[in-house]
Parts: C-alpha cells; sequence; structure tokens
C-alpha cells in the first residue's frame, strides 16, 4: 500500500518500510486505489491523524497518534478501514482481497498537493464545525459522504462504491517508468502550448520559451533513446539536429509546442526565413518520426498524428527547377531591367527621391504592398503628399523595373492569381514562382504593418531586419571571454559576422541557416586565427548565431521579427476587443490612430467587418467611419 505522507506528520510512519524512489512515486500514480495521502490537524494539543484515499472518498481518521503508539497505526487504520468497508456495503473478502493486494505500506512524500489540500478542507468543513465530540468512525463515515473533485469529475460515496467494484479482482497495476516520465513531459508542453502571450511580460515571454525548450529536451531524450534501437548514429544525430533546430529554435519562440503547430509554425514558413528546401526536408522526415513515436505510445490521438503530418507534406514551393527553367527565369528578369528613359518629376527632385526610397523600404520590409497602403503610410508621416500625384508617380513607375522593387496593376497583369485586383509594389524575388505571391498576400491579410520612423525609413542604409543589435553585444562578449579577441577585432568580427547572416538571409537564392552559419565560422577562422568547429565546445557560439539566424526579420511578417510578431494583434482581434456600444457603434481610437498611420489597412478592415458577425446596422455604421479616415 502506498501512504504518501506530508512532511511534518513523516516522523510518525518511520517504523515502516520509507519508499522514496521514483519507482515507489510511480506506483502511487499508476494505482490510485492503494494511494492514499495522509497528514494530521492538531486539536487540544494532541495529533489527529486523516488518510484520504487517492481515488475514491474512503477516509480514516484516528485521534491521538504519538511517537508511543505510532507503531499502531496500521493496525488501527485497518480496523476502522473494516468498518467502512462494511459502511459501504462490500464484502469482507473483498477487503481482504484488497490489503492482500496492496501488501506492505510503502511511506513516501506527498504526491498530489490537491490532496493534502482535500484533507484541509474536509477538516475545515466537517471536523471542525462539529459541536459536540465525535468518535472516528462517525468521522470518517461523514468525510465518505463529502463530495471529493477529481480533476473535471465529482466522486461521492455511489463512485466509490463503483470504483472499488469495477477494480476487482485487485492487482496492482505494472509501472513503466519511461511511459510515465513521456505522458508528464508532454502533458507539460501540452499546458505550454495553450499559453497566452499576449498577457505576458517580457520575462515572462523568455522563462515560457524556456520552459518549452527544456521539455522539448526531456522529450527528445526519450525520442532519441527509443530510435537507437532501429537507427544507426548518423541518423540519431540527424533526427537531433533537426528537431532541436526546428522545436527550439524555431517553434519555442513562437511559444508553441508539437501540440499547436500551425501555417505560423509550420517547417514550410522556415523557407521564409532562410532555410532551404534540404533542411527542410530533412526536418520534416524527423518530426513525421518523433509524431510515429509519440502516437505510437498513445501519447497522440489519431487525428492529432494526421494533423502534425499535414506539416510534413513536401513543400508547396520549389525552388529547385530545372537549369533551363532557372537560365528562362533569369533571362526574363534580365529583360526587365533595361536601362529606362529618365522619368518625368512629378512633385519634385527631393520628394521624388524620397518616395522611391520610401518604396525600397517597403519591399525590404514587407515583401508585398499594395499601392493605397504605401500611400497611406507616406501620407502619415508627409501630410503634405496628395494621393492624386502620388497615383501619378506610380503609374509612372510602371514603366521602370528595378532590382529594388516591382509595380503592377494585378488587374491587368495578373487576372488568374488569387490576389486582390489592385496596384502592387512587389520584391523581385516573388516574381519567380506563382504561388509566392498569393501565399504572401493570404498570409499577411490583417496582420498590422511595422512601421519605423520616417528618418528610418527613407535612409539608404535602413536595415530591413528585426532589431538584433542586443546580439551584437552578446557576440561580441562571447568572442572576448571563450575566443580571446579584443579591441577592434572583436567589434570587427561581430558587426561582420551579424553582416553576414543577414546576406545570407536576404539573397536572391534563399540560403540554409546551416550554410549562413558555416560561412560566419568560416569568416572567423580564417581572418580571426580561430578554429571553431560546430561541436559541443562551440555549442554556445553555435546557437547564438542559430537564434540571430532565425530572428532576422523577414518581408513574410510584414517587417516584425518572431519576438515582435508575438505582441502583435490582427485586424479580428482588435475589433474583438472593442467595446461596441450597438446603440453607437464607433472604431475604438487604437484602430482610428492605426489607420491614419497606416499600420492597419482600410480595405482590409472593411473586408473583415462586411464578413462578421455584427449585426448589420453596426457592420454599417463602423463602415462608413472607416471609409471617412
Amino acid at each position: 500500500m502506498f501512504i504518501n505522507v506530508e512532511k511534518k506528520a513523516q516522523k510518525l510512519f518511520n517504523t515502516y518500510q520509507q519508499a522514496m524512489s521514483e519507482e515507489a512515486v510511480a506506483g502511487a500514480l499508476a494505482n490510485p486505489l492503494f494511494s492514499w495521502h495522509a497528514t494530521y490537524y492538531t486539536a487540544k494539543r494532541k495529533k489527529n491523524m486523516i488518510f484520504l484515499n487517492d481515488a475514491t472518498t474512503m477516509a480514516i481518521v484516528l485521534f491521538d497518534v504519538n511517537a508511543k503508539n505510532k507503531q499502531t497505526i496500521k493496525e488501527r487504520f485497518e480496523k476502522q478501514l473494516a468498518i467502512i468497508w462494511q459502511e459501504l456495503g462490500l464484502s469482507a473478502e473483498s477487503l481482504a482481497d484488497y490489503l492482500a493486494t496492496g501488501g506492505d505500506w510503502q511511506i513516501s512524500k506527498t504526491i498530489h498537493p490537491l490532496q493534502v489540500k482535500t484533507i484541509t478542507n474536509f477538516y475545515q468543513d466537517v471536523i471542525k464545525p462539529q459541536k459536540t465530540s465525535a468518535n472516528e468512525i462517525d468521522l470518517a463515515k461523514a468525510l465518505l459522504k463529502k463530495v471529493q473533485q477529481k480533476g473535471r469529475i465529482y466522486v461521492g460515496e455511489d463512485e466509490t462504491v463503483k470504483v472499488i467494484e469495477m477494480a476487482q479482482p485487485f492487482s496492482i497495476k505494472h509501472v513503466n517508468l519511461e511511459e510515465l516520465y513521456l505522458k508528464e513531459i508532454t502533458n507539460k508542453l501540452r499546458k505550454l502550448s495553450q499559453v497566452d502571450g499576449e498577457k505576458l511580460t517580457a520575462d515572462g515571454v523568455d522563462n515560457a520559451i524556456q520552459q518549452i525548450q527544456d521539455a522539448n529536451n526531456q522529450l527528445l531524450d526519450l525520442f532519441l533513446a527509443d530510435a537507437k534501437h532501429n537507427y544507426s548514429t548518423k541518423t540519431i544525430r540527424r533526427y537531433r539536429d533537426n528537431l532541436q533546430f526546428y522545436l527550439n529554435e524555431w517553434v519555442a519562440y513562437r511559444l508553441s509546442t508539437i501540440f499547436n503547430l500551425d501555417i505560423q509554425t509550420s517547417v514550410d514558413e522556415l523557407e521564409f526565413h532562410g532555410v532551404g528546401k534540404t533542411e527542410r526536408t530533412n526536418i520534416k522526415a524527423s518530426l513525421k518520426k518523433l509524431a510515429k513515436y509519440l502516437k505510437d505510445k498513445d501519447i497522440i490521438s489519431d487525428n492529432e498524428y494526421d494533423d502534425i503530418l499535414v506539416y510534413t507534406q513536401k513543400d508547396p514551393v520549389d525552388f529547385d527547377e530545372d537549369e533551363e527553367e532557372d537560365q528562362a527565369i533569369e533571362d526574363f528578369l534580365a529583360s526587365l531591367f533595361s536601362e529606362s528613359d529618365k522619368l518625368p518629376v512629378v512633385f519634385d527632385p527631393q520628394t521624388d527621391k524620397m518616395i522611391d526610397e520610401y518604396l525600397k523600404s517597403f519591399v525590404a520590409l514587407y515583401g508585398l504592398i499594395s499601392a493605397q497602403q504605401a500611400y497611406q503610410i507616406i501620407h502619415g508621416q508627409n501630410p503634405s503628399i496628395d494621393k492624386e500625384r502620388f497615383d501619378q508617380y506610380i503609374q509612372n513607375k510602371f514603366n521602370e523595373m528595378t532590382m529594388e522593387y516591382f509595380i503592377i496593376d494585378f488587374r491587368e497583369a495578373f487576372r488568374d492569381v488569387d490576389i486582390a485586383p489592385e496596384i502592387f509594389i512587389f520584391s523581385p524575388l516573388l516574381i519567380k514562382d506563382g504561388d509566392r505571391l498569393p501565399s504572401f498576400y493570404k498570409h499577411q491579410q490583417g496582420l498590422p504593418y511595422y512601421i519605423p520612423e520616417k528618418e528610418v525609413l527613407i535612409d539608404n542604409k535602413f536595415n530591413p531586419f528585426a532589431n538584433i543589435s542586443n546580439y551584437q553585444q552578446d557576440l561580441e562578449e562571447l568572442l572576448a571571454n571563450q575566443y580571446g579577441l579584443s579591441g577592434d577585432d572583436v567589434k570587427g568580427a561581430a558587426f561582420l559576422s551579424l553582416y553576414q547572416l543577414k546576406m545570407s538571409a536576404y539573397g536572391l537564392e534563399l540560403s540554409s541557416v546551416n550554410e549562413a552559419i558555416n560561412k560566419v565560422v568560416a569568416f572567423l577562422n580564417e581572418e580571426h586565427g580561430l578554429s571553431v568547429k560546430q561541436d559541443k565546445t562551440n555549442e554556445p557560439l553555435i546557437k547564438l548565431l542559430v537564434l540571430i539566424a532565425t530572428n532576422i526579420r523577414r518581408p513574410w511578417n510584414r517587417g516584425w521579427s518572431n519576438y515582435e510578431l508575438l505582441k502583435t494583434k490582427d485586424i479580428a482581434k482588435m475589433v474583438a476587443e472593442m467595446e461596441i456600444n450597438l446603440e453607437d457603434p464607433k472604431l475604438s481610437n487604437k484602430i482610428i490612430s492605426g489607420i491614419q498611420a497606416g499600420m492597419i489597412n482600410r480595405d482590409e478592415l472593411l473586408n473583415f467587418l462586411e464578413n462578421s458577425n455584427l449585426p448589420l446596422k453596426v457592420i454599417s455604421k463602423l463602415y462608413k467611419q472607416a471609409e471617412e479616415l
């Protein structure tokens, strides 16, 4: 029998077998009917013991337990249990079988804090209010009838009988520590997958990410130990590297786990963050193996397994066209970049140049933006820019294709592309595959724009990446402390390492994170005489480089870094948070200022309102307000 004793009462049980091992705890968890929690309350300077069964409301009360009579606790316990058993209408034979199956007492620490809390509540609600002296048996009977909550299920006297009868013939379940440990880890990951990042502070987000990473590492230890029976050391290492990168350096930073993967955390999304096709394919294969392991261990259901498999399918965008197709695309692009005649001035030379710099920055930040939204942002920072002349500037740009951006009227050029029939400014990176434009467009719907200050946006040296300047200091400290660099060497090495990561992520040919890091490592070794390898010794450096590489801002998120994206709200959430007076509905100040500043796309808001479940009268009034801004 497993007796889980609160710390203050453990001295009263030191004459019985002590079992503080993981096996004993696992046994108690696996056999709640044979597991009891115990503590005492003090009344009139005497210790009175209460035992509560982990599976039922069976309870035992022993008055005046002390150092002199503690060796009789088990005997007194069993005598009272016999009376309670009889009170439940159960046979003496079944009690004998129960006690025999339970065996000797194994004393351990408490494993369910809620059980101790329940005992305390029993004392407060049942025992303490007794006005007259009650004997042990009457108190035990009173406790038996008291309803006890087990998770979401309430257990009473009738349910207690059912639990005991269904357990016959009694048996102790075999405990598999690995399975128990696996369930504990995966239950923790399930809970962490429900964390709401919007309600956390910056420190809270960091703490949640760390908890997810720690639990992921524990899960991978079990998975890889199991995989060793069927796969080579090389394959195991590949599974480990792929899953540690994907789960810890990508999914965790979205406050997600394997139990709540979505399009935001999918392997395919990594394509837009510098991860090449081969690496994505390897990650998908490893993820599929982990999902199969969890399914075989009954951790995930068939439906959950199928959901995960959705994210292990073939990439929707394939960059591995044959050489002839690649050459045809290059020829096509080259034909677009022929020298064009000098464009007429629309505003004045300085203002025209400013608008051009805006458009370059928009493409670097967002990848794709409508001309209307571009104007809204520019006008928000430059009220003197009027819409008529801006439209003329854009029309003139139809005749000029540059490597920085394209401007196309989708009503005329791409009738078969699933995208709004508007004029769009977009990155030349997107023209290589027809699927990428609508993919960017759909992903960005409802997501606010990240808008730096004007001075930053129109600066030729504008940095279209996440704010990773804090990482530069971390990198400098690591290069100084572990690798002995100093002075200009350490500052130069850190700056150029970051620069190479950025260039690798933003080249016309997207390269993998591993390739980018290898370039940085090669640079450090060649230019600074280091001997860095991707091994255990250099793990802190490699891990920091991976963290930087995966947090570089990509246009896919309208300019937000992964961390910043956790704190943003889409249009649906902003509307949901509005306190709408149905009699006099008004847009919130946050939405109004967002539209005026260009952060919120008015057309997207109007589209959302049209398709919302709000009353038609409310939609009409909100729609009119948005149109007038």
